[in-house]
């Protein structure tokens, strides 16, 4: 009955032991999110197109960014993708959605509609977004590399645009990098603006 006993003393140490390990080497994951832009004091927003019907469609991402988990540059040919730290949601959706809120503020004087737009509505211009590159890199900045296009109700009237962007981080951790993707994709959006406002002036 002792040896038995101590057995089971024995065994309940190591399954205790076990337990506490497995919770020990779970790390709690954060989600992180986008915010959008936030105006300049005494900034005057117009664009001279009331009730103009933009429509965003939906952004396309190179893969090795378009999943939850963040991912950053650590050397020239590495990637780290973690796996504590995440997006709220892919990356495309809430890019997409950042763009919509941005030029909505943007442009008050327009309609700003995310595909899929309901149905019936017939957008004025379409804007199609290409991403090439949207990461952090190892020296703390957030590359942006993107190509977006106008495209008006009549196809054959388009207009294209390529810019390239930097955004330094300004502190360390996940949510600075949130943050830094942030701020860029308003400099990207500001750049967009302008180029619908002056679209077929």
């Amino acid at each position: 009955m002792i040896r038995l006993s101590i057995w089971a003393v024995a065994l309940g140490l190591l399954t205790v032991m076990v337990s506490s390990g497995c919770r020990s080497t779970t790390p709690p994951v954060t989600y992180y999110t986008l915010n959008p832009i936030a105006p300049s004091a005494g900034e005057t927003l117009y664009d001279n197109h009331r009730n103009q019907i933009i429509g965003i469609r939906p952004v396309d991402l190179p893969g090795i960014i378009d999943r939850i988990q963040m991912v950053t540059r650590s050397g020239p040919h590495q990637l780290a993708i973690s796996s504590s730290h995440r997006w709220a949601d892919y990356p495309n959706q809430l890019i997409q959605q950042a763009i919509g809120e941005n030029l909505q503020l943007l442009m008050p004087d327009s309609r700003v509609f995310s595909a899929p737009w309901p149905m019936g509505l017939k957008p004025d211009v379409t804007v199609t977004v290409k991403f090439y590159e949207l990461i952090g890199t190892e020296d703390k900045k957030v590359q942006l590399n993107a190509l977006w296009t106008i495209t008006a109700a009549d196809p054959a009237v388009m207009d294209s645009h390529r810019i390239n962007l930097t955004e330094p981080l300004t502190g360390t951790g996940y949510e600075e990098l949130a943050a830094a993707h942030s701020r860029v994709l308003a400099v990207f959006c500001r750049q967009m603006a302008d180029s619908l406002k002056a679209f077929r002036r």
